[in-house]
């Protein structure tokens, strides 16, 4: 997909904050690449370092819905509305409840798709992000090893096989893996015990299949017990299956040097569902198995909270990971880089005239800004989001009281 050139802006289009500083954000995933997007409008030059060796070095993942109110936001604000409803499919917005035993379930699941959008698939959504960024805005290749201080505020990023650079403001949108993450806090996401078994369906079935059938356009959820399979139809026809299973963290664990063997672990999945229809379970297992993925679910406490500090953020996953239950976390990492752009670039923000007129103590007091609002907002999202993982899989999280340092785990 080529971006219209006059979405790019040009110097003389573009107003420079210039006294924010240089600004390096870690990771080009949707929250990272809408925040250079956002910037880079707004005549703010940034530089994204990604570990991907290119942009088609791994898959990525399914299709996502964005919300009118948050996901939406960000892309209209980025100048990419026209872009993104080329892109989108409003078709495959349309969602299905259906029992382990084949029965659909009107209007169940309602609350948790009533503000859905249209569906845009990763891949596209990354793609519409990089053709709008300027030339050698994303250097790839950059493994993260380390995010250290620097002095006056400033940090030095720390690469594998890359040398390091330092910069007036490092965005951590490295995911729930960050380096930036352990320079502002010590708490880290807690398993919630549960791992979802991502798999595609052989092309052979992608249309005129009785799965295809099942799926149509959108998506379908099979739910029976605490156990649960989504489906979901994707760009170009491809259609995969999530199957989500309670096992140990670490589960598969894998001797072998090209991993965990998938023949095995469909084997397992079909016992943890052997009570599942078994018509429905035999269609819902015709997935190829060379395309077995693993995600398991993670989440950080819903009250965590973290001290600013000078020259450095996080936005996403990163800040605030949670499980897909209510399907709302890139939406929040878009809102978060809006958030985030608005706030660095609003008025007065490192500009000469206000009451305090040192750029580094405007920037950081707008970042810190930034944090206060994205950390209430996702309190209550995550609060949310535990309440589906309790309501549909019998998941209890226990979270100490703030101070303490981890979450403990227990099942209903």
């Amino acid at each position: 997909m080529s971006m219209p050139k006059n979405l790019v802006p040009t110097p003389q289009e573009a107003s420079p904050k210039t006294r924010l500083g240089t600004v390096a954000i870690l990771g080009a995933g949707p929250a990272g690449l809408a925040l250079a997007r956002l910037l880079q409008v707004r005549g703010v030059a940034v530089t994204v370092y990604e570990r991907d060796s290119s942009p088609a070095a791994r898959r990525q993942g399914g299709s996502l819905d964005l919300r009118p109110d948050s996901g939406q936001r960000a892309i209209r604000a980025a100048g990419l509305e026209d872009v993104f409803a080329r892109a989108s499919r409003e078709e495959a917005k349309v969602f299905r409840l259906v029992s382990s035993q084949g029965v659909e379930i009107p209007g169940a699941g309602e609350e948790t798709h009533e503000d859905a959008g249209p569906e845009i698939d990763r891949g596209e959504l990354r793609r519409l992000l990089l053709d709008s960024l300027e030339p050698q805005v994303v250097q790839w290749n950059h493994p993260v090893q380390d995010v250290v201080a620097a002095g006056d505020g400033r940090w030095r990023v720390e690469f594998s096989g890359q040398p390091s650079v330092v910069a007036d403001l490092v965005v951590g949108a490295d995911g729930i893996g960050s380096r930036v993450r352990r320079r502002l806090t010590d708490v880290t996401p807690v398993y919630t015990g549960r791992t979802m078994i991502a798999a595609t369906v052989p092309q052979s079935s992608w249309r005129g299949s009785e799965i295809s059938d099942m799926v149509g356009e959108g998506s379908v959820m099979f739910a029976g017990g605490d156990k649960t399979v989504f489906a979901q139809r994707c760009a170009g026809d491809l259609i995969l299956l999530y199957f989500s299973m309670q096992v140990p963290q670490g589960w598969p664990s894998s001797g072998a040097q090209n991993g965990p063997d998938t023949t095995a672990v469909l084997t397992a999945v079909a016992e943890a569902y052997r009570d599942w229809s078994p018509e429905l379970l035999s269609m819902l297992l015709q997935v190829d198995a060379d395309t077995v993925q693993f995600w398991p679910l993670s989440v950080m406490p819903p009250q965590h909270r973290w001290n600013s500090q000078p020259g450095l953020t996080m936005l996403g996953d990163a800040a605030h990971v949670m499980p897909p239950f209510t399907g709302k976390g890139v939406n929040l990492a878009l809102l978060d880089a809006l958030e985030l752009a608005d706030a660095l670039t609003g008025s007065g923000v490192g500009q000469p005239g206000n009451p305090s007129e040192d750029p580094a103590r405007t920037r950081d007091e707008a970042v810190a800004v930034f944090e206060r609002g994205m950390q209430e907002r996702t309190r209550t999202e995550i609060s949310a989001c535990l309440d589906v993982g309790r309501n549909f899989y019998g998941i209890e999280l226990t979270f100490p009281s703030e101070g303490d340092r981890t979450g403990v785990l227990t099942r209903s």
